[in-house]
């Protein structure tokens, strides 16, 4: 005998209906921000990405190891966040190798992510990257400058406004304020709209 099953089921959004956004935060980890994100991320069982700077990682890689080991992807965002593309390739290759030693020493894992600041490349930054075993540059496609500490309900309102299905989302755990608390918020609203997070 089938059991028919119950009518609100069959009428509850399906998940991932909308597709998957990726969550990334970059310039961390700091001492306050960093651990309310990852408290709020392990709250809702949610998955991000943290590009992390060398200097910041250093200081501290109690972070960097917690995030690492709740799951998270742990990616390179440079030693101290200069414009790569003023920087000859010995500097960029020192930028970007002295913080994946940083991040292999917190979490046991060398990254193969990285991040240029300010999205700023070409192909000798790209070529020192590669030099460095960082063989996937991630960019973004939402940017709801949270780092310029708009309210919270700015930075959820710009994010949901736009994304899309397969939207890489760029957050800020050391310069965005407001990003704590409209974390939440933009957890809320995605799932609203059918979307995975990752």
């Amino acid at each position: 005998m089938l059991l028919a099953a119950p009518a609100q089921a069959a009428s509850a959004p399906q998940p991932c209906a909308a597709g998957s956004v990726r969550l990334t935060f970059d310039d961390g980890p700091s001492a306050t921000a960093t651990a309310d994100i990852l408290d709020t991320l392990a709250d809702r069982g949610v998955e991000a990405t943290f590009f992390v700077t060398g200097e910041m990682a250093a200081a501290r890689p109690d972070l960097v190891r917690r995030a690492s080991q709740e799951g998270h992807r742990i990616g390179n965002h440079s030693w101290s966040h200069p414009r790569l593309t003023t920087l000859d390739r010995a500097q960029v290759e020192s930028q970007l190798r002295r913080t994946s030693e940083v991040i292999e020493r917190a979490t046991g894992r060398s990254p193969g992510e990285w991040r240029p600041p300010y999205g700023a490349t070409n192909g000798l930054v790209e070529a020192a990257a590669r030099q460095v075993g960082l063989d996937s540059m991630v960019l973004w496609t939402v940017d709801p400058r949270d780092w310029a500490d708009p309210p919270a309900t700015t930075i959820r309102d710009r994010v949901l406004r736009d994304v899309r299905p397969g939207s890489v989302v760029l957050l800020h755990d050391a310069t965005g304020r407001n990003t704590p608390a409209a974390l939440p918020m933009i957890l809320d609203g995605l799932a609203e709209r059918g979307y995975c997070t990752q």
